[in-house]
């Protein structure tokens, strides 16, 4: 495949996914039910703004697909679960105003299911922070995904076409205490996000898994800024960081079966152990690090000052 060809289709098409994220609910809106949230709200409570429901649940109870849900600022202690084709909405000028916080940590905060959508608010704690069930497409942007008791965000898996895809944009995923997000095999786009100061990976793919990651920082997490098996991935790295991880700024296993994982404009530098470490966890596994691409040129990654070493030889665990 034509390599700048790929990129400029990609660069394209990515545009055109972002311009429709932000264009559709303009275009909508005059037909998309509202209702609204203020735990602080008195007297009767039917959803409008005048009598909003005090909490994210109540609303729940009431709405139907292709429903807005906007929330007042404050701190909503629940575990919430989105239905289909709803929308989660906080404060756009401030996503800390609006804060929910799982009242019971052994359950998600917020389950995700097809078609959801959260924006502008601030998710804390819970046995994960997001969780998007199977075959599900959902947005998150402009979040907060803080201090879970597991992955800041887990995605189950899902057929890779763009109906299921995952958008996460303009959102930090920190403090957690395991990866900052661990996704099944899945269609993903991850933009403009800071992953940072996890308690293992900033972020786990696994195998087969086919993700965008642009302008994105991996940073400061206690494992690898992101741990990709190679195994049938289709994984586009451009323009972002990884750097003072714990462990790699990218671990790359591999089992034996093709994959492709491509760095463009990419910084991995000041990572406690190697740059990008190839680590074979069979014997065919050693032959298949073909399919990690560098790009060089104008499009020339920073891979330096890593303690172990830049780009590791093959590490043969097994």
């Amino acid at each position: 495949m034509n390599s700048r060809r790929f990129w400029l289709s990609k660069e394209v098409f990515i545009g055109l996914a972002v311009a429709f994220i932000i264009a559709v609910p303009v275009l909508v809106f005059g037909s998309t039910k509202v209702v609204f949230v203020d735990k602080d709200a008195n007297g009767s409570q039917d959803g409008t703004s005048d009598h909003p429901y005090q909490s994210i649940s109540e609303a729940l109870d009431h709405i139907k697909d292709g429903t807005e849900v906007h929330i007042a600022k404050g701190t909503y202690k629940e575990n919430v679960t989105l239905p289909k084709g709803v929308k989660l909405i906080g404060t756009k000028k401030d996503r800390g105003a609006v804060v929910i916080e799982a009242k019971n940590d052994s359950r998600p905060t917020i389950t995700m299911k097809h078609q959801s959508e959260l924006d502008h608010l601030t998710v804390e704690g819970g046995r994960h922070g997001v969780r998007i069930v199977e075959d599900s497409k959902a947005i998150i942007y402009d979040v907060v995904v803080k201090n879970s008791n597991r992955d800041g965000i887990h995605i189950d898996a899902a057929p890779l076409n763009k109906k299921y895809q995952i958008y996460i944009g303009k959102t930090d995923v920190k403090n957690n205490d395991r990866a900052g997000i661990y996704a099944e095999k899945r269609n993903i786009v991850i933009m403009d996000s800071n992953i940072i100061s996890n308690d293992s990976d900033g972020i786990d793919f696994a195998a087969g898994t086919k993700a965008w990651l642009e302008n994105d920082r991996f940073n400061d997490n206690k494992g690898s800024g992101a741990k990709f098996t190679l195994d049938g991935a289709n994984i586009w790295s451009k323009k972002n960081g990884f750097r003072n991880n714990k462990h790699e700024g990218v671990e790359v296993n591999a089992y034996g079966v093709a994959g492709m994982i491509s760095f463009k404009k990419t910084t991995l530098v000041n990572n406690d152990q190697y740059g990008i470490a190839k680590i074979a966890r069979t014997v065919s596994g050693t032959r298949a690090f073909g399919g990690i691409v560098l790009e060089s040129g104008m499009n020339v990654n920073n891979i330096s000052n890593n303690t172990f070493g830049n780009i590791s030889s093959i590490l043969r665990v097994f």
